[in-house]
């Protein structure tokens, strides 16, 4: 197995974007000069990364390196991190050393298809959180960059770990046919009254069945799925509409507004007015 020193590299913030259901990239390939990293909260959309293809969506982080073409295509709206960072050796610059690591990191991310396995879907959430501040004062300023530059290392350091272990990602896995079916129906009927024990009886297996399958093949339970979709519309709607959150819960699938209080800010550490009040422009 090829091995590097994760230690000798740390990425450096240099900037970040998140974008909320975004329906287009801008460009359909894009080359960037430093080291790009999308982390995926919501939709999905196909990517190319030189000889790899493969497909983004919720929980998965894909790395590009400096001066490969990156194709793109959304499928359905994307909500995503875009991060832009340096990565340098941590006695300063790249020596030989840190070029040699950097040279090794470049190609297990290849081996991976440039998505390596995310493991820890619930520490990346948290790391994730630290982007999403807004506008402050500028005594705050510095505070806030270094905990970004904290949790974009963290976020860094288990992506190593995972491409270092050789951990196989979803898309060098077979895939589950029967699992993809699943998706497509919890997509489909995420805003209606549904339950797993029909989805299972629906596919022929037990609700048991269903839940280890589906968690091997989403990386998360159908039930963490079906949340992650109806916050994703319950976002949509506190930025986008005027709707009061009992207009939102039935909205989106949820019994009452309390409930999907409770269910958002658990989840989104954050509740559902505090989120509307900050992500509105």
């Amino acid at each position: 197995m090829m091995t590097f020193r994760s230690s000798v590299l740390s990425p450096t913030l240099l900037h970040h974007v998140f974008w909320n259901h975004k329906e287009k990239f801008q460009y359909s390939v894009d080359t960037y000069e430093h080291w790009v990293l999308f982390a995926v909260e919501g939709g999905s959309f196909r990517y190319g990364i030189g000889n790899s293809e493969g497909i983004a969506q919720m929980g998965d982080v894909i790395i590009c390196p400096p001066g490969i073409d990156f194709h793109r295509e959304v499928i359905h709206a994307a909500s995503f991190h875009f991060i832009g960072f340096s990565l340098d050796s941590l006695s300063g610059g790249l020596g030989n050393e840190g070029q040699e690591d950097e040279h090794n990191v470049r190609l297990r991310l290849a081996a991976s298809a440039y998505k390596p396995a995310v493991t820890h879907k619930e520490r990346l959430a948290d790391n994730l959180r630290y982007f999403k501040g807004q506008d402050e004062a500028a005594a705050q300023i510095d505070q806030r960059i270094y905990w970004q530059n904290h949790a974009l290392n963290d976020i860094w350091l288990f992506c190593l770990q995972s491409i270092a272990a050789g951990s196989v990602n979803e898309d060098m896995q077979p895939a589950d046919p029967l699992m993809e079916q699943a998706q497509l129906y919890i997509r489909h009927n995420a805003f209606e009254d549904m339950s797993m024990l029909v989805l299972a009886d629906e596919l022929g297996i037990s609700p048991v069945q269903l839940t280890r399958r589906f968690t091997r093949s989403a990386g998360m339970t159908p039930s963490r799925y079906l949340s992650h979709i109806r916050l994703e519309q319950a976002k949509s709607l506190l930025v986008d509409t005027e709707l009061n959150l009992e207009e939102i819960a039935l909205a989106c699938g949820f019994n009452n507004g309390f409930y999907l209080s409770r269910v958002f800010t658990k989840m989104m550490k954050i509740s559902p007015s505090a989120y509307r009040k900050t992500n509105r422009v």
